[in-house]
């Protein structure tokens, strides 16, 4: 057999892979994988202002449990006039980065008192939340002297705790959904403060 024969073997099985792979996953329906390998399609209902409306509401449900004073800001801990990007949306196949790719939705806060609360404990009550919830969560460590705590809500949602020396972070973020017009931009409130 000679080598144009195999790479034209190569390419048509090749071919067959890709054809099963999208008729599984449709143009607007781009699949992503979940942790256990559980493939899902993107919410083709959800919208951008949907998805970040709902981080919110997880993340400020989240601080309910957190000693009075404890809020979330976007503001950087290094520099109070820098804030964090008010979030903003990444594919979710980076391999699929067509203008019809589906994305999600992710946004970025520090924990933060008014009192003089010890932020890298507020860890504790954050992980027992999500315990009482049935929120099954992995805890790992990031770079540097960081641990990072991810629970994958039941319907899609994600939260990730980075606890550090100086202090903590949330991030929350969407299940995938159909890409937005370039002109919608999202702009989560730059704080969040306790209900």
């Amino acid at each position: 057999m000679t080598n144009a024969t195999r790479r034209r073997k190569a390419l048509g099985m090749s071919s067959i892979a890709v054809a099963i792979l999208l008729s599984a996953c449709t143009t607007l329906s781009a699949c992503t994988t979940t942790e256990n390998g559980k493939v899902m399609e993107a919410n083709l209902n959800l919208t951008l202002m949907q998805a970040q409306a709902k981080v919110i509401e997880y993340m400020t449900d989240t601080i309910t449990v957190l000693p009075p004073g404890a809020y979330l800001t976007r503001y950087s801990e290094l520099n109070q006039k820098v804030t964090l990007d008010p979030g903003g949306t990444v594919p979710c196949n980076d391999s699929n980065l067509s203008k019809d790719t589906s994305v999600d939705y992710g946004v970025t806060y520090f924990l933060t008192s008014t009192e003089t609360a010890d932020i890298p404990g507020f860890g504790d009550p954050i992980r027992n939340l999500w315990t009482e919830r049935g929120w099954k969560f992995r805890t790992y460590d990031s770079a540097g002297d960081s641990t990072s705590a991810e629970t994958i809500l039941p319907d899609g949602y994600r939260m990730v705790l980075e606890e550090y020396a100086r202090g903590a972070s949330l991030t929350g973020s969407s299940p995938c959904f159909p890409r937005p017009d370039a002109s919608d931009r999202p702009n989560a409130p730059v704080q969040i403060d306790q209900p």
